[in-house]
């Protein structure tokens, strides 16, 4: 079994780079769909019904970010909603899954009226860390382009 440091190593010199690359990317981003679904089922399971805030919540989009390049290669799991963080507080998926939630003041909808609640913590980063599936993906990926590289 290989490493990542090893990978980006050897890819320095290696004429067909973006073709192992992309593969490596293809198979990192795998185990997307299935994560994606864990994190919508935490969401729906431990933050508020209340208002359909859970609900609306998982509805959020996750992608993978892979990066293959210097200290901080890897993969970074990336969740949106729609909205704009700064002008809506609602929409700050990193502040809930930290376990605060922006919500209305009972009565009030103006901008200057919300107010924050504690909710559980994690809807979102425990399941993306649960999911034996990265692990396995990203050794088959590493193994599979350092074994590429090493045939020339």
């Amino acid at each position: 079994m290989g490493s990542i440091d090893d990978l980006i190593r050897d890819l320095r010199n290696f004429d067909r780079r973006k073709e192992v690359t992309n593969r490596l990317s293809r198979e990192l981003r795998k185990p997307v769909p299935a994560v994606r679904k864990l994190i919508r089922k935490r969401a729906l399971a431990v933050l508020p019904e209340g208002g359909g805030f859970g609900e609306w919540v998982s509805k959020l989009s996750v992608t993978a970010r892979v990066k293959l390049q210097g200290r901080a290669a890897g993969v970074k799991l990336v969740g949106r909603r729609k909205g704009y963080p700064d002008k809506d507080p609602k929409v700050d998926l990193r502040r809930i899954d930290q376990g605060r939630a922006a919500a209305p003041s009972w009565g009030h909808r103006t901008a200057a009226s919300w107010h924050f609640q504690t909710v559980t913590p994690g809807f979102f980063s425990e399941p993306s860390t649960e999911v034996e599936q990265w692990r396995t993906a990203a050794d088959v990926a590493l193994d599979d382009a350092l074994e590429v590289i090493r045939r020339g």
